[in-house]
């Protein structure tokens, strides 16, 4: 693994949460933080493409 991918898999493992089932997750506030952006409004653009393309590939996601 290469410096610059070991920071970065540290920085993801730092915020990840884990439900009382084990299922990893990470909340969008703090990812958009991790990937630098400044405004919510922008990241919330990401999240909805997200979505979308979950939608259209009927892979279950889970909005809270």
């Amino acid at each position: 693994m290469a410096k610059l991918e070991a920071t970065e898999y540290k920085t993801f493992e730092k915020i990840k949460q884990t439900d009382k089932n084990g299922l990893e997750f990470w909340f969008a506030r703090d990812l958009s933080i991790v990937l630098q952006y400044i405004q919510w409004r922008n990241f919330q653009k990401v999240i909805d493409r997200a979505m979308f393309a979950c939608k259209k590939r009927r892979n279950p996601f889970i909005w809270q």
